[in-house]
C-alpha cells in the first residue's frame, strides 16, 4: 500500500525529470549529428589534407559525444534527481505532516526506507540512463564507431546518484524537513566539491584533493578516454568506493528511524 503511495506521490517529479533528460539527449544527438555533417563537409572541401590529419573520427565522435554532452549533461541530471527525490521521500510524509501516522503503523519501520529506495534508485536509473540511451541512436546514425562506448559512464554516474540520493534521504530523515535536508545535503555537495580545492591553495594540502579527485574519476571520459583506451573508463575503485556511501548512507537511516523517538 505504501507503494502505490509513494508513487503516486513522486510520478509527476520522476515523469518530468524523464522527459527532461529524453529532451537534452535528444539535443545532444542532434549536435552529434551536425559535428558529423560538418566533418564530412570539410572533407569535400579544399584543403582536404587538413581533414586528413584528424584521428580516426569515427571512432572519435563517440568519445566526443561521452565527453563533451553525456557525462557532463548526466551528471547534473543525476545530481538534481539525486538531491530532490532523496528529499521528498521521507520528506513528503513530514511536510504533511503523516509522520507520526507512518510510524506507528504495525509494518516495520524500515519498509518505509526501503520503499522510498526502491522508488527513487529505479527514477534515477531512468532518468541518468535516458540521457544516454538517448544519444546512441544518433551515434549509429552517424555512423560512429562503437557507439556502445557512450554509455560506459553510466554505472559509475548511477552509484554516485545513488550516493547523493541516500545522502539526501539521511539528511532529511535527521533534520524532520524536506527543504532543510536538501539545504544540509547541497552543503555537503558543495563543502565536498570546493574544501580541497581552498585547502591546497590556502595551505598547499593535497591529500584531500588527491583523495577527491580518485573518487571523481568515474567522470573522466572524452579526449582521455580515447587516447588511453575505452578500459579506463570503469574505475571500480570509485565506483566501489560510492557504492558503499550510498550503503552506508542507507544503513544510517535505517538505524535512525528504527531507533528514533515520535
Amino acid at each position: 500500500m505504501y507503494l502505490w503511495k509513494a508513487w503516486q506521490d513522486s510520478r509527476t517529479r520522476v515523469v518530468v525529470y524523464i522527459l527532461a533528460a529524453l529532451c537534452v539527449g535528444g539535443l545532444s544527438g542532434l549536435q552529434v549529428v551536425s559535428y558529423a555533417n560538418y566533418h564530412l563537409q570539410q572533407m569535400a572541401t579544399p584543403p582536404r589534407w587538413l581533414a586528413r590529419l584528424s584521428w580516426n573520427f569515427y571512432m572519435l565522435i563517440t568519445f566526443e559525444a561521452l565527453g563533451a554532452w553525456v557525462i557532463p549533461y548526466a551528471k547534473v541530471a543525476a545530481l538534481l534527481a539525486g538531491l530532490s527525490l532523496g528529499a521528498s521521500g521521507v520528506g513528503g510524509e513530514y511536510g504533511a505532516g503523516t509522520m507520526p501516522f507512518v510510524l506507528t503503523r504495525p509494518a516495520p519501520r524500515r519498509n518505509l526506507l526501503f520503499t522510498d529506495w526502491a522508488i527513487g534508485l529505479t527514477a534515477i536509473v531512468i532518468v541518468v540512463g535516458s540521457l544516454a540511451f538517448c544519444v546512441f541512436p544518433f551515434l549509429c546514425y552517424a555512423r560512429a564507431q562503437g557507439p556502445g562506448n557512450v554509455l560506459i559512464a553510466l554505472p559509475g554516474l548511477w552509484v554516485w546518484a545513488a550516493a547523493i540520493y541516500g545522502l539526501a534521504s539521511f539528511t532529511t530523515l535527521v533534520a524532520g524537513s524536506a527543504s532543510k535536508g536538501l539545504v544540509l545535503s547541497a552543503a555537503v555537495v558543495l563543502t565536498y566539491g570546493f574544501l580541497p580545492d581552498a585547502l591546497h591553495s590556502w595551505w598547499h594540502v593535497e591529500a584531500l584533493l588527491k583523495a577527491r579527485d580518485w573518487t571523481l574519476q568515474i567522470f573522466n571520459g572524452g579526449w582521455d578516454v580515447f587516447f588511453n583506451g575505452a578500459s579506463v573508463q570503469f574505475h571500480w575503485g570509485a565506483i566501489a568506493f560510492w557504492l558503499a556511501v550510498a550503503a552506508g548512507f542507507l544503513g544510517a537511516s535505517v538505524a535512525w528511524i528504527q531507533y528514533r523517538e515520535l
